[in-house]
């Protein structure tokens, strides 16, 4: 799986191709369960800007338009979050739900496009249009195509999914387009796993038992905020902009690691008590010490929370954080041994309902619209990884406006990459770029030193931490 974003994301030119969603036979029925806590923090700030997540693949030949449209009327109604919606009612916000039975696809005139540029424009317009919170459906079904090879690909509203889901939704429509391609019938999802709906999570959320006021993990937390005036953490270094001040988005897409450094990089990181991502974490907390950030990094990362059988193939933003310090070392390997016990320490903490640590602190109101934090996600392991070269399956996120950095690590076959999001100022582009370099070197390094380092005696033990891999209740 490829992560980019629109800017970057450049298909061959063709004809562009988007299937339209019927309701109006499909009577919406008001739902009594709410918004999970991560689309309520979406949608409050969803008049302000486009946030959706996109999934694209590859098919040979032109597209079979009756299998793919028959293909997304199947994913509707295989996934309960897109045959539901947001609308607003009064000071509120309430779900409606769509009988997916009733719905009623049909594919609109081609848009044709003689260059990849041209394309990229037509098609990030029409994402940004389709793919807004409220209303039915909050999403953009498309394709473009071509008479040798096809791009099938549709983008939602981040209220819907994660990028766990992007992965979901290829092997899903991969499997069920090519079903189509063969047979006549409306059985092509009978041999894929059976799952949950995550409006049904949704409802088990809300009744979720809150723990005690004196559980450590939730004094933890709150010693977290304490240490923060009572917001969460910004990234260190200057971005360029002030408090309340935003800027256009700026991006950095590269590779850290080819496959072999990170297998490399993985073993050293093990043999020092830690993962590969608390090796990530301890590079960046030495690159912010270097630059002058201070010695220590604190931040907030995602964890994804499909720990039940119907949750492991669901569509949804199944996500929620936890808060970590690391420590800034001299050297990757005591990083990486201080960083493993305090990773393991924060998974626990992730434990702890975030609407309930907001609760016990009074709430807040953050400094700034985004929250700085580092997510970790190896594709390799989500459903149909094994694909994702073969058919050059993409996640492609929106630019927008920034106000604070973000990053988005992703480990797949072709070893370690990392995106970035940030304030597209002068400030922000020396600082995230300087960063970055910086984090570069520091796993390079350690790759060509590892099999010459000694192995020091851990400070707490080993064992690596495993974070779960998801994007977080983060603006995107």
């Amino acid at each position: 799986m490829h992560v980019t974003t629109i800017d970057r994301f450049q298909p061959d030119p063709g004809e562009l191709l988007i299937w339209s969603v019927d309701s109006s036979e499909a009577k919406p029925e008001r739902s009594r369960i709410p918004p999970s806590f991560n689309q309520s923090v979406h949608l409050a700030g969803a008049e302000d800007h486009s946030t959706w997540l996109a999934a694209s693949f590859r098919v040979d030949g032109a597209i079979d338009r009756r299998a793919l449209g028959l293909a997304y009327h199947a994913l509707i109604a295989r996934h309960g979050t897109l045959h539901s919606a947001f609308t607003k009612c009064g000071d509120g916000i309430v779900r409606e739900e769509f009988d997916p039975h009733a719905l009623r696809l049909e594919v609109a005139p081609g848009v044709r496009a003689a260059s990849d540029t041209a394309m990229q424009q037509i098609l990030w317009a029409a994402l940004d249009a389709a793919c807004h919170p409220f209303g039915f459906p909050a999403y953009l079904l498309g394709a473009i195509d071509r008479p040798e090879s096809s791009t099938i690909l549709c983008g939602f509203d981040h209220s819907h999914v994660d990028a766990y889901s992007m992965s979901i939704i290829v092997n899903d429509l991969h499997h069920l387009y090519h079903r189509f391609r063969h047979t006549r019938n409306h059985v092509a999802a009978e041999d894929l796993p059976m799952i949950g709906s995550y409006v049904d999570y949704c409802a088990a959320e809300a009744e979720m038992t809150e723990i005690s006021a004196s559980d450590p993990r939730l004094l933890a937390w709150l010693r977290f905020f304490d240490e923060h005036d009572g917001h969460p953490p910004t990234f260190p270094l200057d971005l360029g902009v002030g408090e309340g001040e935003t800027a256009p988005q700026g991006v950095d897409v590269r590779r850290l690691l080819d496959p072999t450094q990170t297998e490399e990089l993985t073993d050293f990181c093990r043999r020092n008590g830690s993962s590969l991502y608390g090796g990530v974490l301890s590079a960046m907390a030495q690159a912010v010490h270097r630059l002058g950030g201070g010695p220590q990094l604190a931040l907030l990362f995602p964890m994804h929370t499909r720990r039940g059988e119907p949750w492991r193939n669901a569509v949804g933003w199944f996500t929620t954080n936890a808060p970590i310090r690391v420590v800034g070392t001299g050297d990757l390997g005591t990083g990486a041994q201080r960083t493993g016990p305090e990773l393991r320490r924060a998974v626990r903490l992730g434990g702890v309902p975030i609407a309930q640590v907001i609760a016990a602190l009074g709430g807040f109101t953050p400094v700034r619209n985004d929250i700085f934090m580092v997510s970790y996600v190896d594709y390799r392991g989500l459903p149909g990884a094994d694909l994702h070269d073969e058919i050059d399956a993409h996640h492609i996120s929106n630019v927008t406006t920034a106000d604070d950095a973000q990053f988005w690590i992703s480990r797949t076959n072709h070893g370690l990459a990392i995106r970035s999001r940030f304030p597209d100022t002068a400030a922000g582009r020396a600082s995230v770029g300087g960063f970055l370099d910086q984090v570069d070197s520091i796993l390079s390094s350690a790759t060509r030193a590892a099999g010459q380092v000694a192995l020091v005696t851990p400070l707490n033990g080993g064992g690596a931490a495993r974070p779960a891999p998801s994007e977080g209740a983060t603006r995107r």
